[in-house]
């Protein structure tokens, strides 16, 4: 059966290359075509021999993502639509920020957990993402870029610990020095609150870096907010995480959308003081920016930001704000998705 050669680490495909009859080194070059080079046809891998190229083609395929669009903001942020074979759209990010080019890639194909402020849970949960697809996202973004990638995050459409296996498997890739070659502290996982997935990564000896969208420090608002918190409540969540952290010793961020009136007050903030006590970690402010939701929410004012970020720094919290990039673009996770489909349908009646 002909399989995706890109969902395969390296010592996968040299044993796979072994029993073709191909010595081990010839899986190095391909390995070094695939992900320095970001070749993805055999016939240009220029130092394989044609029966060596013309044996992968009958075994290997190399599935290219279709592009379909890529939007460009004001302030240089990057939106791409890719189309899967399937017909499955999804969505890939980059955010140029002084020396840093960050790459924000998607997990799965629509999502199952359905958060009231994001677009990607409006269409629906189609599939996981295969290693390769994940990999070709960030390959495709990196042709279209006109600066080296330097960080990576799973950020985009769907819960990358919900696709564990996969998610895990191209970041060795991604980390690997035969393959793109990018560093394990230069890549980001982050979760919703998928506590099984956070207690399995503490246990890979990988030092990437584990970013929790939090957004309410209560069951009863983050309830309201992220279905998700039914299903693994704050204390759940909250064990996952000091097993993470016990184990790793690595600093946790917590991302936290203020929405105007609703997790900005006092009490939101000791609730989060507490949480967050005998924990290294930090808190990205996001104050929220209107876009598709299925709740009405409101944009935090500009007391209620800072009064946020200065109470948690009174407390000996680490606290930044990070401003949205993109938004004149629909750059947040799945609006360029939603905006497409809704366009395409509407068309069509």
């Amino acid at each position: 059966m002909v399989e995706d050669i890109r969902n395969h680490t390296l010592k996968e495909l040299e044993e796979k290359f072994k029993s073709l009859g191909l010595p081990s080194y010839r899986a190095r070059q391909v390995y070094s075509w695939l992900y320095k080079q970001g070749v993805e046809d055999f016939s240009l891998m220029v130092n394989l021999p044609k029966d060596v190229k013309e044996r992968l083609k009958k075994v290997f395929v190399i599935e290219k993502l279709g592009l379909e669009e890529i939007e460009t903001s004001r302030d240089l942020t990057q939106k791409f639509l890719f189309r899967l074979k399937d017909d499955a759209l999804i969505e890939g990010v980059s955010i140029p920020f002084k020396s840093r080019v960050t790459v924000c890639l998607s997990a799965q194909a629509g999502c199952k957990f359905s958060c009231a402020f994001c677009a990607s849970g409006l269409l629906g949960f189609k599939r996981d993402l295969s290693t390769s697809e994940i990999l070709s996202e960030f390959i495709t973004i990196r042709k279209n870029v006109s600066s080296p990638i330097t960080n990576v995050v799973f950020m985009g459409i769907g819960e990358p610990l919900d696709n564990y296996d996969n998610v895990m498997r191209a970041i060795r890739i991604m980390n690997s020095g035969s393959g793109i070659r990018l560093g394990a502290r230069k890549m980001t996982i982050s979760t919703a609150g998928f506590a099984p997935g956070i207690e399995r990564l503490s246990k890979e000896g990988l030092q990437v870096e584990l970013s929790v969208s939090l957004h309410a420090a209560t069951d009863e608002k983050r309830s309201g907010i992220l279905p998700i918190n039914k299903r693994f409540p704050i204390n759940v969540l909250f064990e996952a995480i000091r097993k993470y952290y016990d184990a790793t010793k690595r600093k946790v961020t917590f991302e936290y959308v203020l929405l105007g009136g609703y997790n900005t007050g006092v009490e939101d903030a000791q609730s989060l003081i507490r949480l967050m006590r005998g924990l290294n970690a930090k808190v990205n402010i996001i104050p929220y920016n209107p876009v598709i939701s299925r709740i009405g929410f409101q944009a935090p004012s500009k007391l209620e930001v800072l009064f946020f970020k200065s109470y948690l720094a009174k407390n000996g919290i680490e606290a930044t704000i990070r401003m949205p990039r993109g938004a004149d673009i629909s750059a947040a996770c799945g609006q360029l998705k939603y905006k497409t489909l809704k366009a395409r349908k509407q068309d069509a009646c």
